[in-house]
């Protein structure tokens, strides 16, 4: 599974989030996880739109779920639920 991370130094909800899709990739053993800056790094493959953070989850290289903004820990366990067989991979 591939998982990118697209955020911003200066989004306060990136900064929030950074912990919390660390526990949340651990809890999966997703140790690869591509880093990217909205503001340094070419992005447009990605589609962003105006809202961070972004994270996508890729398998067999197709797109299998988009998380945009800030999401709970309570959300993140009902995403995790909802699409554990992707997270299982």
């Amino acid at each position: 599974m591939k998982v990118v991370r697209i955020s911003a130094i200066w989004c306060m909800s990136c900064l929030v989030m950074k912990k919390r899709y660390d526990e949340f990739f651990k809890s999966f053993d997703i140790d690869q996880v591509l880093d990217l800056d909205f503001d340094e790094d070419d992005i447009e493959t990605y589609q962003v739109g105006n809202i961070l953070p972004l994270v996508i989850f890729y398998q067999d290289q197709k797109e299998v779920l988009r998380i945009v903004g800030e999401k709970s820990k309570k959300e993140l366990n009902q995403l995790s639920n909802q699409y554990l067989s992707v997270f299982k991979c």
